[in-house]
Order: C-alpha cells, then structure tokens, then sequence
C-alpha cells in the first residue's frame, strides 16, 4: 500500500505539470493481483500470529479469499467468495468492505491433538445447526475484522496509522471506491488537486516525492487522462 500510493503521487505530480484542466476528473488505478496480496501480507499477515497465509484470486466482480489459520493447535485451510461492497482510504478511513457470495469452504484442517479435532467437528454441527457461516465470528475472534448486518468489515487503519508516509499521502489523495477485474483491483481515485492542496500543491507533492526512501518498482503513469500500469517483477521485501 505504501509503495502503491507513493506511485500514486508520481502521477498526480506529472498530471499537475501537464494537464492542469482535467485533475479534477476521477482516474482508475489499476493495482495487479501481486501486488495486491503482497500488500496483504505486508501489512495483515505479517501482524496477526495466527495467520500463516492470506491471499486473493480477483476475478470480474468478485474474489475469492484463501487463508490458513493456526489457533491454539488447530490448523485449517479455508477459503471464501468474496463481493467488495465498499472501499475508502483517505485520511479519517482505511476500510474494506466485504458481503459473501459463498459459504466457507474448508480445504484442510489439521489438530495437534484428537480431542481438538472432536471440538472442531462440534463447533461445525453447531454452526450447521444455526445456518450461518463460521467466517465472521472466527476472523473477529481473531481481531482481523469486524461484522455488521452480516457484512465483514477490514479496518486497515490498525496496520497503517503508525506509517506517517502513508498517511501523508492519504491527507492528499482520497479513494473512495474499487472495482474488481480479472487479476486486477482497480482503484477509482478523486485526483482534484486543487481542492486538497490549495495553492502550494507543487511544493507539497514535492516534498514528499523528494524524500528518497522505499522507492518501489510499480510504475503507474498518467497522461492525458490515461493510466497505464506496469507490473512489477519484484516488490520490495517485507
């Protein structure tokens, strides 16, 4: 995400330059698949101990979410269809939001213990028995989402709020809402720099593009009201 919005920045700095008359036109910024679960493991995997594996497959309208999660001796591989019903990142919310288009799947589980594995199939008869989804109440449980009129909500400002670079940018560029595309997730950015820099935009997008550290390989240009990406063959290390 970091490395993602600093480009972000490249661009608005070059739309600036060129093409004063359309900046306040909404951009589509298309994010691969790659980078979109490197981003994902940057900042969730890497801090929530028990998960070991979370990553996307983006297809036209919808994902699917697989994941591998070890709770006290219990490991399980599951997998989900995803809708995304609401995105906005700017500097009050960084939040995802998911509605399910499938019931959970369960690839794999694995126990330390037989006892454990008797529980697991109790807690399975149990949610059976109400007719719900385990998915909300496990990845609650887990501290990773919150559920609200059955609709799982990722709050990212947890993991993004301590990153002074990243809430930077966001001061400055507002996404309010995606679009999911085969291998693509694409953002849909309000680029009016007008409005949220005033009259010392170059001087602020300056200062920030001038900081010199993590530069990243993500080259997104946007010229004369385009957006071409090119995808990374490596994304920097975590």
């Amino acid at each position: 995400m970091l490395n993602f919005l600093q480009k972000l920045v490249d661009g608005v700095k070059d739309i600036y330059q060129k093409a004063e008359d359309i900046l306040e036109e909404e951009r589509e910024l298309p994010l691969s698949q790659k980078l979109l679960n490197d981003t994902i493991e940057r900042y969730v995997t890497n801090n929530v101990d028990q998960i070991q594996d979370l990553h996307a497959e983006i297809y036209d309208g919808w994902l699917r979410l697989f994941a591998t999660i070890n709770v006290k001796g219990v490991s399980a591989q599951l997998y989900v269809d995803l809708y995304l019903a609401q995105l906005q990142l700017n500097r009050n919310i960084q939040q995802l939001v998911f509605e399910q288009k499938s019931e959970t799947h369960v690839v794999r589980v694995d126990f330390d213990k037989i006892i454990k594995k008797v529980a697991f199939q109790m807690v399975v008869l149990y949610y059976k028995f109400k007719g719900t989804d385990p998915l909300g109440d496990i990845l609650s449980r887990l501290g990773i989402i919150t559920v609200h009129n059955g609709l799982l909500y990722l709050d990212l400002g947890k993991y993004l709020a301590d990153n002074q670079k990243v809430m930077r940018v966001l001061r400055r560029v507002e996404i309010n809402r995606a679009e999911l595309r085969e291998n693509l997730f694409v953002l849909q950015a309000n680029l009016n720099l007008r409005a949220l820099f005033g009259r010392n935009a170059e001087r602020l997008i300056d200062e920030f593009t001038n900081d010199g550290d993590d530069q990243e390989e993500v080259d997104i240009t946007i010229i004369e009201g385009q957006v071409r990406t090119i995808y990374p063959n490596e994304v920097d290390s975590k």
